[in-house]
């Protein structure tokens, strides 16, 4: 019986090849994303209590200022349910973003010393904001119940809610990492980016706001699309809006070519980090 042997070189593989090699692989994004989740909440006191500390803030915040100050309204949706419900979606793409961007850096020392596919990294980031998600959802029950609100049957479409999700915020992580890692300026303009990000998504005003010539740059905006389809998956808020099939397949397309210049580019990482 043979032994088989795998031969590794700094040549990229053919795409195909690279897509087997993730999964074979695939184990490495629990053990990379159990890892960092022990790190991130080990010697906290509130310990994973984070991860729904963090949206509850944002709520009352947004809640107070922008439904009570301004007394903004979001129509049949009570608005504390609406901004949490674009919260969730939106923190949801900034982690991963934010995390997927640097992971690269942050497993220096794993690079190299051993040899795996450089995208498990960021996949394991999604791991970990999906956890964070759905604790975040817990915080639904009490909201719900206070204003008497029941889940949408849409709810079935919930998977295809949180990948449209997840692929928009990978996209980006791909693009970062294929320019920013022989220069990092990318990396000093991420937080600005993601911040004026959130003002161009409906996570706390209502389309209506805007004037109506300005509605397609709205729509241009697949955060856009993600926050609108959420509500709509679970509170049956707005209507189903074709452009979002539309985009969710832009954004799988371009997030499958950031992919794979990722895989050309991926050899070259660990003689800048």
């Amino acid at each position: 019986m043979h032994n088989q042997k795998q031969i590794i070189t700094a040549k990229p593989d053919g795409f195909t090849t690279y897509l087997k090699k993730i999964w074979a692989y695939k184990s490495l994004i629990w053990v990379f994303a159990i890892r960092d989740l022990k790190v991130k909440y080990a010697q906290t006191f509130l310990g994973i209590g984070w991860s729904v500390l963090q949206p509850v803030t944002a709520l009352i915040i947004y809640s107070f200022f922008f439904g009570f100050v301004l007394n903004w309204n979001a129509g049949s949706l009570p608005f504390p349910v609406y901004v949490l419900s674009g919260l969730i979606g939106w923190n949801f793409f900034s982690y991963i973003i934010y995390q997927g961007s640097s992971s690269i850096q942050d497993a220096s020392n794993t690079i190299k010393k051993i040899y795996f596919p450089k995208s498990i990294l960021p996949f394991s980031k999604v791991v970990i904001g999906l956890v964070e998600l759905l604790l975040s959802l817990f915080l639904f029950v009490p909201i719900l119940f206070h204003y008497k609100i029941s889940v949408s049957w849409h709810i079935v479409f919930f998977p295809f809610a949180i990948l449209f999700n997840a692929f928009c915020g990978l996209l980006p992580v791909f693009v970062i990492a294929i320019f920013a890692y022989k220069k990092r300026d990318l990396f000093h303009l991420l937080p600005y980016i993601v911040t004026f990000g959130i003002w161009f998504t409906p996570v706390f005003f209502t389309h209506n706001l805007l004037p109506k010539r300005f509605s397609f740059v709205m729509n241009l905006n697949p955060m856009t699309n993600v926050v609108d389809f959420w509500r709509w998956t679970l509170f049956d808020y707005g209507s189903f809006d074709f452009i979002w099939i539309i985009n969710f397949f832009i954004v799988l397309v371009l997030c499958i070519i950031g992919m794979y210049f990722y895989n050309q580019k991926e050899s070259e990482f660990s003689d800048y980090v």
